[in-house]
């Protein structure tokens, strides 16, 4: 049964224009390895708006994407704390956190024409080893947005007025860039995602009362959803 993090993902691509047949002889369909990259991270970076900024979506998704499991032998405290990416946030604070729980590594920043030459394999992307590898990333980041809504908010932000200020240096440039969205509209466009996947495929499924009784989540659904629809200037 496909999920939501697979018709997001795989939408992504499609969008595009991923895949492409690839070889002379052999034809094989492919991604463009930075195109894939930023699918991935655009993913982790999904599950940061939605955890926090739609508490209660971001909590209807954590337990669709475990509803095959049973806490009876694996409680809810003991998931949240295997997939909280915190400690691996913290400690990797030259990078911003979707990059973090993402994994980008070089050579995508030290020589990103290798990645642009680089392409993986379309039946790759379809295995369940690279599905479930998204799945948990996702999962990291609905987690984290969840844990630390404020800091998430003032990350994203911060990176968002960095483009800001250099972005009449890239026009004057050529680039065809555009001003960036803020989270809280990033947050609009993935809920949107999510209605769109329960209207085309399946509803969510039920939060069991294990999840909601974990503290941080107890904490974040019984409050007002956050709204920042106006950001201070850095």
């Amino acid at each position: 049964m496909m999920t939501f993090p697979s018709f997001w993902f795989f939408g992504f691509l499609n969008y595009a224009g991923w895949p492409r047949t690839k070889g002379l002889f052999v034809h094989k369909k492919v991604v463009n390895c930075t195109i894939l990259c930023r699918a991935v991270t655009q993913l982790v970076k999904a599950g940061i708006a939605l955890g926090s900024l739609r508490p209660r979506i971001a909590v209807s998704l954590l337990a669709d994407l475990f509803s095959r499991g049973d806490w009876s032998r694996q409680p809810a405290i003991e998931l949240w704390v295997q997939c909280d990416p915190s400690e691996k946030v913290a400690n990797s604070s030259d990078k911003y956190p979707e990059e973090v729980i993402a994994g980008i590594k070089p050579p995508l920043y030290n020589n990103p024409e290798e990645w642009l030459r680089d392409f993986a394999e379309w039946e790759f992307l379809l295995t369940d080893l690279f599905s479930a590898h998204y799945h948990c990333l996702f999962a990291q980041g609905l987690i984290w947005g969840l844990s630390r809504p404020e800091e998430a908010i003032g990350c994203y932000e911060e990176k968002r007025q960095r483009f800001l200020k250099n972005l009449p240096k890239m026009l004057k440039a050529g680039l065809k860039v555009h001003s960036p969205e803020t989270l809280e509209e990033f947050a609009d466009a993935m809920e949107e995602s999510v209605n769109s996947f329960q209207n085309e495929v399946c509803p969510l499924a039920e939060v069991p009362q294990e999840l909601l009784d974990l503290p941080t989540i107890n904490a974040r659904i019984s409050q007002p959803e956050i709204r920042h629809d106006v950001y201070m200037e850095i």
